[in-house]
């Protein structure tokens, strides 16, 4: 059986401060410069469930404020609808995808983009059987995510 002594000790504890100065001296505190990380440009993002792409849009920071947004696809499992839909109410439940869309438009994204998980709050269209509650803006959300972390499709020029 090993004894510890005291030297064990005392080099112990001089590592261990020694690791503790180190530490202290390379932490830095970091500040947030910006208030919009994501560079101006179009971006492009997708929303995919089970295999089918439900959202794909497209919108514009300039900023940090969202200049324009429009879907590229838009797709209902249950019940089935898309973008072109004519009949109602799937017509009328497009029309409140695109208003949940165009509720970020002209505002900064970084401080209005979490708004879409409350869509009965900024959906204003009342559809037959469909509330502005009803709809599933967090796909939407999803999506620019996406749009996000992939970075601009088109930089600014």
């Amino acid at each position: 059986m090993k004894t510890i002594t005291a030297r064990t000790m005392l080099s112990a504890g001089m590592l261990f401060v020694a690791i503790l100065l180190v530490a202290c001296a390379t932490h830095q505190t970091y500040q947030v410069v910006e208030k919009h990380p994501h560079a101006d440009g179009a971006y492009r993002g997708t929303f995919v469930d089970e295999g089918i792409i439900q959202v794909n849009l497209q919108f514009t920071l300039q900023d940090g404020i969202v200049t324009s947004a429009s879907f590229r696809h838009l797709v209902g499992a249950i019940p089935e609808y898309n973008m072109d839909t004519e009949e109602e109410p799937y017509r009328s439940v497009v029309a409140q995808y695109e208003e949940a869309l165009q509720y970020l438009v002209g505002k900064p994204l970084a401080e209005n983009l979490t708004d879409l998980y409350h869509p009965g709050q900024i959906v204003t269209l009342e559809v037959d059987g469909y509330s502005g509650a009803t709809i599933r803006s967090v796909k939407i959300l999803s999506a620019i995510r996406d749009a996000l972390n992939r970075g601009p499709y088109e930089p600014a020029s």
